[in-house]
């Protein structure tokens, strides 16, 4: 067993040297900002699949890799994110064209245009557009829009807030003709990244077919042969955990491909402390 586990570490190596020589990018995987929140029924259905797998078959990994596979396999294939980017964006079309309009109307200044939007923003920035007249009517306007580009945590969102900025800084006309056209340009990206994420689809479809088909492969084998019955022995644990090890990696690695890009913020803290 340790000269194949030795072979193995060998050629993994080769890889790696091959990929850098070669010039392999790798995709980078980046900390979250949210903290991760266990789902409690997700958590006890895993459990449950994996006890059973345990105690049906007798393999501990076999067991611990159905409970990974169930409790993460739905957040890696699912597209939530990428549809919650596209609502939040298209949301923040609408209000810009709204704050826009009442502007044009002569609601006054920028304060008194976003207080006065606050009362028909759309559904998914309302508590955002909400928190930011008071925070302007508490700290002033700059640092109530900084606040808000902070608690969105989105590229878009800075580019109409540095708009906004400039407007409360030197004031002058041709605010709505901004605003206006990136909310013509907004909703033009959302088209576009659903488009893309039609097309992201097809690998995660693909990736379930073949976690069903190797489910029932591996179910049918071990009820109707014999074929298995070595996966029972320690070293059979071994080469079914390195097994599950690489499709994970896999998986991983493919819900990072297809992951929805991200604009890169850009008012953001400096190294001094300060804000750009």
């Amino acid at each position: 067993m340790i000269p194949i586990l030795c072979g193995l570490a060998a050629g993994v190596g080769l890889c790696a040297i091959c990929a850098g020589m070669v010039g392999v990018r790798f995709p980078t995987l980046t900390r979250p900002h949210a903290r991760i929140h266990l789902e409690p029924r997700m958590l006890a259905a895993a459990l449950a699949a994996g006890a059973v797998v345990w105690a049906v078959l007798g393999w501990p990994v076999g067991g611990i890799t159905v409970a990974v596979a169930v409790y993460c396999g739905p957040r890696l294939l699912r597209v939530t994110a990428a549809r919650a980017v596209a609502d939040r964006r298209e949301a923040l079309a609408e209000w810009i064209q709204r704050l826009a309009g009442l502007l044009a109307a002569g609601a006054g200044g920028i304060e008194d245009a976003i207080a006065r939007s606050a009362h028909t923003a759309p559904a998914l920035l309302a508590d955002h557009i909400t928190t930011l007249t008071f925070r302007t009517r508490a700290l002033g306007a700059e640092p109530a829009l900084r606040a808000f580009a902070d608690d969105l945590a989105d590229g878009e969102v800075d580019a109409v807030v540095a708009s906004l900025i400039l407007r409360v800084r030197d004031g002058g006309s041709g605010l709505v003709g901004v605003l206006h056209a990136r909310a013509v340009t907004l909703r033009q990206q959302v088209q576009a990244e659903l488009a893309v994420e039609a097309e992201r689809q097809r690998p995660r479809t693909q990736m379930m077919i073949i976690m069903a088909i190797v489910a029932g492969t591996v179910a049918v084998l071990q009820m109707a042969s014999h074929l298995l019955d070595s996966y029972a022995t320690v070293d059979g644990q071994i080469w079914l955990g390195l097994v599950a090890a690489i499709w994970a990696v896999a998986f991983v690695w493919a819900f990072y491909l297809t992951r929805p890009a991200t604009s890169k913020r850009f008012l953001v803290d400096d190294r001094t402390g300060g804000r750009r």
